[in-house]
């Protein structure tokens, strides 16, 4: 499916455990992730878990607007923050993981925040795939994802998954799309 915009995302793709990949990149990724956390958080109403392998704590709170968002709905695993040896931004909202980050670390943060609000967590998110296939091989990865899809299932949990590569993309894309539910390319993808 090829959109314009998050905005043009049918709603029935954003509920009820769907799983997407988001294939974007250039201005598009970057608008496309914050579009997307605030339909689902201030639009939708949702509360959920992203996972940022791109982004550090400071550059989430200046991308996304923290404060304009409702008190707890966004927590985040932060893989980046400690590698950068950048002061991490002072929030219990975020996990913070050391770089590299075990696939294994990322699913016990994931876990836990599991079983501190699954009630409320309606969707999980996690802003690149194209960093995670750089960082890690393609049977590492089958298990990571394996793993985070089916257990987002058993609970209802939405899945979005942000690919900066577009079109066919690598043996992991073809693959992960070939298990969700949908893909979704943001206006072809490229510079606007």
């Amino acid at each position: 499916m090829l959109v314009e915009s998050i905005g043009e995302m049918d709603r029935k793709l954003l509920k009820n455990g769907s799983q997407v990949i988001i294939k974007a990149s250039g201005e598009r990724y970057i608008t496309g992730l914050s579009d997307l956390i605030n339909r689902l958080v201030r639009e939708e109403g949702d509360a959920g878990l992203l996972i940022s392998t791109r982004w550090s704590s400071n550059a989430l709170h200046r991308r996304i607007g923290f404060s304009k968002l409702p008190k707890g709905s966004l927590k985040v695993i932060d893989t980046i923050s400690l590698s950068l040896g950048s002061r991490p931004a002072s929030d219990p909202y975020f996990i913070f993981i050391p770089t590299p980050a075990p696939l294994e670390s990322i699913l016990i943060a994931v876990e836990r925040s599991l079983k501190k609000g699954s009630k409320e967590m309606g969707f999980l998110m996690i802003d690149s795939l194209t960093y995670l296939k750089d960082h890690y091989t393609e049977g590492q990865l089958n298990e990571f994802f394996h793993y985070i899809l089916n257990r987002m299932l058993e609970n209802d949990i939405s899945t979005f998954i942000f690919d900066q590569e577009t079109g066919d993309g690598t043996a992991v894309s073809r693959r992960l799309a070939s298990l969700m539910d949908n893909t979704v390319e943001i206006g072809g993808g490229g510079e606007e």
